[in-house]
C-alpha cells in the first residue's frame, strides 16, 4: 500500500490527491441519493398500480352489475313479451335496438331456449342460426338463478356479455346484453388513475392480441413481443422496456379458462416518475462536478510544465505510428522527459533509415524478398524447395530495337516489364531478375504456396491476354505487335541467398530452372505461347491442357513430355475443346505409329487452321510414313539446339 502512493512526478502527486480527496466522497452521496430517489419512485409507481387494478376491476364489475339488473328489468317488462314471443326478426330487432339504445348497452340479442339467434343489433343480418357462443348459454344454464357473464371477441371488438331467461311466466327465451370493452372504457380510466391499461388476450394455442390499449401503436407491438417472450407473474411487479421507455408493469387476470386467458396489463412510466428525482439528480452532479473542475483545473495550471513535454511526445508517437520518421523533438529539460525526448529522436532516425533502406531494396527484389531479409537478416545459403520457375521471352524485340529510338525502346521495354511483374505479383509469385526483355520468375519462394504451379500457368495466361491489350495500343503507334514466349517447370531446387558477402542475389539453382529455359525456347520450334511440364500440369488441376510433345532438350538423355495451357476448364468453349480432343486423338495415333490416320487427322486440322503445329506433325508423318517401322522408336524427338 505504501508503494502505491509513491510518485515520482508532482504533476502524479497534485491530481491523485485531488481526484482520490474529491471523487470518492462524490460519488458515494451520488449514489446514496440515487437509490433512495429510485427506491421512492419505484414505490409510489407500485402503489398507484395496485389502486389502477383495484378501480379496473371495481369498473368491470359495476359495469356487469348494470348489464344485469338492466336485462333483469327487460326480463320483467311486460311490453317486450309479447314482442319476444312473436319470433319475428324484424320486430324484435328493432325493439332490441330501441332498448340497447336506452340501456345505452352496445349489443342485443334474442335467443330461443334452444340457443338459436332470432335476431343480433351487431349482426342485423344474422337470424335462425345458432349463438355463437354457446360457452354462455351453457354457464347460464348451470347458474341456479340462470344467469351468466363472459368475455368474448366478437367481430375483432372485446365485449362483456350477460345473459338472463326471459320468463313469461316460464323461461321462454335468453336474453343476452353486452358492453363494448373498447379504447374509450381504457382511455377514460387511464385519465381517472394516470396509469396505461392494455387488454390482452391469449388462446390455449399461444395465439394472443393486445384488444384494447392506452399505449401507442408501436409500444402495443413491443408489449406484445414481451409478454409472450419475457417471463413474468400475475399480480407482481415486473419491468418492460418498450421503445426505449422504461414501464413498471403489473398483469392480472380478468377471465380464464382451458381454451382462453383475459389479462388485464397495468403499467406506469418509471422514466416519468424519476423525472422529479432525476432533476434533482443533475442540479447534484452540476455541483459536484463544477467542484472538481475547478479542483482539476488548478492542479493543471500547477503541473502544466509537465504536461507539456508529454503532450509533444505523444504527438511525435502519433507522427510515427503513420510512417513520418523526419521528426524532431525540442524538449529542453535535463530530468527524466528530457533524456526520454532524446531517445526518441535518435529511434525516429533509425526508422527513417530503415524505411529508406526497404523503399530502395524494393525496388531491386520482390517486396516478399525485401521483407525476408530485412527480418531475417542477409545469411549466404540455401534449401532444397519445390518451385515453379517461369521465364519469357520478348520475340522480335531485337529487330524493334533496331528500327526505334533508345528512348522509345526504354519506354516501351519498362512499359511491358511494369504489366508483366504485376501479373507475377498477382499471383504470388515474385520476379527473379529482368534479362533484358526477358522475366524470370519464381513462384513457391521464398513464401510457401500449395498452389504454386497453378499460380504460375494462370499468371502465364494472364501475361498473354496482357500482351494482347498491349499490341493494340502498339499498333495504334506504329509498332508491330509483339509475340510472347513462356516456359513453366516445376521441380526440385536450390533456393536461397546466393553470391558474395558484398552482393547476393536471391535466385534458384538446379536442372528445372534449365529445363523452364529450354522450355521457353521451344515455344518458338512449336510457335505455341506457352509451354509447362508434366510435373507443372499435373499440379494444376483446373486448367485444360492439350499435349505438345515428348522431347529431348539439349543437354539432357531422358525425355520429357511437354503441354500447352489452353484455358480454365470453366472457362473452354466449346469448340475449342473439340478441337482439342481430336489433336490428342492424333498425337495418340502418332505415338502409336499409326502414321497414315495421323497424318489423315493433322491434314483437316491444319485445313481449317493454318498452324505450324500441325505442320510439324504432318512432315514428320509423311517421313516416318515412307520409313519402315522402327520397334525401338519411342516417340521422344531430340532437339539439338537451346
Amino acid at each position: 500500500m505504501v508503494k502505491l502512493f509513491r510518485f515520482k512526478h508532482f504533476r502524479s502527486r497534485i491530481l491523485a490527491f485531488v481526484l482520490l480527496a474529491s471523487v470518492p466522497i462524490q460519488l458515494l452521496l451520488f449514489t446514496i441519493i440515487r437509490d433512495a430517489n429510485i427506491n421512492t419512485a419505484r414505490r409510489n409507481v407500485d402503489q398507484a398500480l395496485r389502486v389502477t387494478q383495484e378501480i379496473f376491476q371495481a369498473s368491470l364489475s359495476n359495469k356487469r352489475d348494470n348489464l344485469m339488473a338492466k336485462v333483469r328489468a327487460l326480463s320483467l317488462d311486460y311490453a317486450f313479451k309479447p314482442v319476444a314471443h312473436t319470433n319475428e326478426h324484424q320486430t324484435v330487432l328493432s325493439t332490441l335496438s330501441s332498448y340497447q339504445a336506452r340501456a345505452d348497452a352496445d349489443i342485443m340479442l334474442l335467443l330461443t331456449l334452444d340457443g338459436e339467434i332470432i335476431a343480433d343489433t351487431l349482426q342485423v343480418d344474422l337470424t335462425a342460426q345458432p349463438f355463437y357462443l354457446p360457452e354462455l348459454i351453457e354457464k347460464a344454464m348451470a347458474n341456479e338463478y340462470g344467469e351468466a357473464d363472459t368475455l368474448a371477441i366478437i367481430k375483432n371488438t372485446p365485449y362483456l356479455l350477460v345473459a338472463l331467461p326471459l320468463f313469461s311466466p316460464e323461461a321462454s327465451h335468453w336474453v343476452v346484453m353486452g358492453f363494448k370493452i373498447s379504447q374509450t372504457f381504457v382511455t377514460a380510466l387511464q385519465a381517472t388513475t394516470k396509469s396505461h391499461i392494455s387488454i390482452f388476450y391469449q388462446t390455449e394455442q399461444d395465439t394472443s392480441q393486445i384488444l384494447a390499449s392506452t399505449l401507442t401503436h408501436e409500444q402495443q407491438q413491443a408489449l406484445s413481443q414481451q409478454l409472450i417472450n419475457t417471463p413474468w407473474q400475475l399480480d407482481k411487479h415486473f419491468d418492460l422496456n418498450l421503445k426505449e421507455q422504461n414501464f413498471v408493469s403489473l398483469a392480472g387476470v380478468i377471465s380464464s379458462s382451458t381454451k382462453h386467458h383475459w389479462y388485464v396489463i397495468l403499467q406506469a412510466s418509471l422514466d416519468k416518475a424519476l423525472a422529479p428525482y432525476k432533476r434533482l439528480e443533475l442540479i447534484i452532479i452540476l455541483g459536484f462536478s463544477f467542484a472538481l473542475l475547478l479542483l482539476i483545473l488548478s492542479a493543471l495550471v500547477i503541473a502544466k510544465k509537465i504536461t507539456r513535454p508529454i503532450t509533444q511526445l505523444s504527438l511525435g508517437a502519433d507522427e510515427i505510428a503513420e510512417g513520418h520518421y523526419d521528426i524532431t523533438l525540442e524538449i529542453d529539460q535535463q530530468d527524466e522527459l528530457g533524456h526520454l525526448a532524446k531517445r526518441f529522436n535518435f529511434m525516429a532516425k533509425g526508422l527513417a533509415e530503415r524505411a529508406k533502406v526497404r523503399s530502395l531494396l524494393g525496388k531491386v527484389v520482390s517486396s516478399s524478398i525485401a521483407e525476408q531479409l530485412l527480418n531475417k537478416g542477409v545469411e549466404l545459403g540455401g534449401e532444397v524447395r519445390q518451385v515453379s520457375i517461369l521465364f519469357s521471352d520478348v520475340r522480335n524485340f531485337t529487330q524493334l530495337c533496331e528500327q526505334k529510338e533508345a528512348k522509345q525502346v526504354i519506354t516501351l521495354l519498362n512499359q511491358l516489364l511494369t504489366r508483366f511483374s504485376a501479373n507475377i505479383d498477382e499471383h504470388k509469385g515474385v520476379v527473379d531478375k529482368y534479362i533484358g526483355d526477358a522475366v524470370m520468375a519464381l513462384f513457391g519462394v521464398p513464401i510457401a504456396d500449395e498452389n504454386q504451379a497453378q499460380n504460375s500457368v494462370l499468371a502465364a495466361l494472364v501475361m498473354q491476354k496482357e500482351l494482347k491489350m498491349l499490341n493494340k495500343g502498339f499498333i495504334k503507334q506504329g509498332i508491330e505487335p509483339l509475340a510472347l514466349g513462356i516456359g513453366i517447370n516445376t521441380a526440385q531446387v536450390l533456393a536461397g541467398n546466393m553470391g558474395s558477402q558484398t552482393r547476393l542475389n536471391y535466385t534458384v539453382l538446379g536442372d528445372g530452372v534449365n529445363l523452364a529455359s529450354r522450355l521457353e525456347s521451344l515455344t518458338k520450334y512449336y510457335q505455341v505461347p506457352i509451354l509447362v511440364s508434366e510435373r507443372c500440369k499435373k499440379l494444376s488441376p483446373d486448367i485444360y491442357f492439350r499435349p505438345i510433345d515428348k522431347v529431348r532438350v539439349k543437354g539432357k538423355k531422358h525425355g520429357v513430355s511437354i503441354y500447352q495451357p489452353i484455358a480454365m476448364t470453366v472457362n473452354l468453349s466449346e469448340q475449342k475443346k473439340n478441337e482439342t480432343e481430336v489433336f490428342i486423338q492424333a498425337i495418340n495415333l502418332y505415338r502409336e505409329q499409326e502414321w497414315q490416320s495421323a497424318l489423315t487427322i493433322f491434314t483437316k486440322l491444319n485445313n481449317n487452321a493454318h498452324s505450324k503445329l500441325y505442320n510439324i506433325y504432318i512432315q514428320r508423318c509423311l517421313k516416318l510414313t515412307a520409313s519402315p517401322i522402327d520397334t525401338k522408336w519411342d516417340g521422344i524427338f531430340t532437339h539439338l539446339e537451346k
